[in-house]
């Protein structure tokens, strides 16, 4: 939405970037489901260009800096930031080993920083109106704003941008409206299809990103999911670990086969006399996926998975006393 709808705030964003770290070359990539932001972007680019704001010499700097848009095949894992690389130089979308780092050798071997599209469009208001006006939104060191998507079973979904600090429980009401069906929300995906499932418990939580990595959730990019009363969470962590397992570059052994096995392990839970037993597996396995993993598509696929395990165990068929267990 940001690039449709203003793509000179990311353009500025990446100019001034690029001026202060002496690059010449940026690169936006832009999934290939995406066209309208890939033509928007496109055609705003040769507007700046024309007008001096791009070009071999940026508004008569001397410097050179030139965007380009790269279109991205439909792969999850290329939102890591070194298979993005490797995708922008036309290999398969791999997550490369650190180090190096992109910092010292990214983008067709030279220096590269690498940021999402929110942080580079928010450069322009922070140079514009300085450090101090921007700090003071936000609480701690989550400063500033996020759009958070609203989507799910919900009254009112949508694209919604607030200051850190505000709650999920006012997001989902004051916001949203409360569920779509009228039923009693059940569970709320905080942080994309890999992040952490929050119960009503933990709903008044600020969300910032150090409170919610203190009760062992993401803030991520913002992306808000609803599920009401009638939501199986055994069934939504089997998804997870299944997303895993698909969109898995296969690079690192705890995500190519750690999510498979994943998905066998909670099948066994459903139907085993031994739960517990296979409970204390598939938490091992998720502490195999959280720290041996290469990049944050295996380190998080546990995150939903264990939050729909501790905190709706009715749904594994199992008593809280063994769901808490470790």
């Amino acid at each position: 939405m940001t690039m449709e709808g203003d793509p000179f705030m990311l353009i500025e964003g990446m100019a001034i970037a690029g001026l202060a770290a002496g690059a010449t070359q940026g690169y936006i990539y832009i999934r290939s489901e995406y066209p309208h932001a890939i033509s928007t972007m496109n055609t705003a680019i040769a507007l700046a260009e024309s007008a001096g704001y791009l070009g071999s010499n940026v508004l008569g700097s001397g410097q050179a800096f030139y965007l380009h848009v790269r279109k991205a095949a439909g792969s999850y894992v290329c939102g890591e930031e070194t298979a993005m690389l490797e995708s922008i130089e036309g290999k398969r979308g791999v997550v490369r080993a650190k180090p190096p780092l992109p910092a010292l050798e990214g983008l067709f071997g030279q220096p590269t920083v690498i940021n999402n599209v929110i942080t580079l469009a928010s450069v322009p208001i922070i140079m514009a109106k300085g450090a101090a006006f921007y700090k003071d939104f936000g609480v701690g060191r989550s400063t500033g704003t996020l759009p958070f998507q609203i989507s799910g079973n919900v009254l009112q979904g949508g694209l919604v941008e607030r200051a850190f600090g505000l709650t999920l429980r006012e997001l989902l009401f004051d916001f949203g409206g409360g569920s779509r069906s009228g039923r009693p929300i059940k569970a709320v995906q905080v942080g994309g299809p890999l992040g952490a499932y929050v119960p009503e418990s933990q709903w008044d939580v600020p969300l910032d990103y150090e409170a919610y990595a203190a009760m062992g959730a993401v803030v991520g990019h913002g992306g808000i999911v609803v599920h009401d009363e009638r939501a199986n969470m055994a069934k939504l962590a089997r998804y997870a670990m299944e997303f895993c397992a698909i969109e898995s570059c296969g690079k690192c052994t705890p995500c190519r086969i750690g999510s498979t096995r994943g998905v066998e392990t909670i099948d066994r839970i459903g139907t085993a006399s031994n739960k517990e037993q296979q409970v204390h597996l598939l938490r091992d396995l998720c502490d195999t996926m959280l720290h041996g993993s290469l990049c944050a598509m295996g380190g998080m696929t546990p995150y939903p998975v264990l939050s729909a395990l501790n905190h709706y165990p009715e749904d594994f068929g199992l008593a809280p006393a063994v769901a808490t267990a470790h």
